[in-house]
């Protein structure tokens, strides 16, 4: 598998996880965003938060890579 593809699945498989971890705790505790939301689930912050997890742990996985 090409190296760039593999790096690109980590940081969707990131955003991916987030997200519906995301969702599970707003359906645990019942508290739905009540901003702008897609699916009356997720609001723009949390996909925001989530964008920016994806590219800071896919940045140190890929430096923790080149290092060994």
């Amino acid at each position: 598998m090409h190296p760039k593809l593999k790096t690109l699945l980590y940081g969707l498989s990131v955003f991916v996880i987030y997200t519906i971890l995301a969702i599970a705790l707003r359906m645990i505790t019942h508290h739905l965003p009540t901003e702008e939301e897609y699916f009356g689930l997720i609001s723009n912050k949390d996909l925001l938060i989530g964008l920016m997890l994806a590219i800071v742990l896919t940045f140190t996985h890929e430096r923790k890579k080149n290092l060994k």
